[in-house]
């Protein structure tokens, strides 16, 4: 079974940091964020066409980078969704479509316990919990697979990697069964 790790939630939580270490204490490829190397060099605004671009990217790096043991992602479409439909309104066809069509994945939702980290590219720090909930109900109602995380530094590693324990588990328990 392969095992694909999604790190998701608002601004500042500590994904990428909490992404790094599980691909590497689990050995799994890394999918990088796409959104941030591309936003680099735009830091002067973006438009609808640049998320778009992006998700064709993060789709193509996670294309690239997947493989049979699975990978660790910091953020996915998820996130992109959640962000289109914030900035923008509706969703655009292409995106809901790669949303959807994502493979199987076990979300690990980064709850905003952190001290905010001031960066140019982030545009929430006083709405972070009205985000998570929106994270959250996403998830909720599309049926995916996830647990919070939450704690900072070692706390939250070990956090997480429970989280990822006990889905293995219930994941083979549940294969065995059917």
């Amino acid at each position: 079974m392969s095992l694909n790790i999604v790190v998701t939630g608002p601004e500042s939580t500590g994904k990428t940091q909490l992404a790094v270490i599980l691909s590497e204490k689990l050995g799994l490829p890394l999918i990088t964020e796409v959104a941030r190397e591309y936003l680099l060099d735009r830091l002067g605004g973006y438009l609808p066409s640049d998320l778009l671009t992006i998700s064709e990217l993060q789709y193509r790096e996670e294309a690239v980078k997947h493989d049979d043991t699975g990978f660790v992602a910091d953020t996915d479409h998820q996130v992109l969704s959640i962000w289109w439909q914030e900035k923008y309104g509706p969703l655009p066809r292409r995106l809901t479509e790669l949303y959807r069509t994502q493979g199987e994945r076990f979300y690990l939702l980064c709850f905003p316990d952190l001290p905010w980290q001031p960066d140019p590219l982030r545009e929430n720090e006083l709405d972070r919990q009205r985000l998570f909930d929106i994270y959250v109900e996403d998830l909720e109602s599309r049926n995916l697979p996830y647990a919070v995380v939450k704690g900072a530094g070692e706390k939250r590693t070990l956090s997480a990697i429970q989280a990822i324990t006990v889905y293995k588990e219930s994941s083979i328990c549940c294969a065995s069964e059917n």
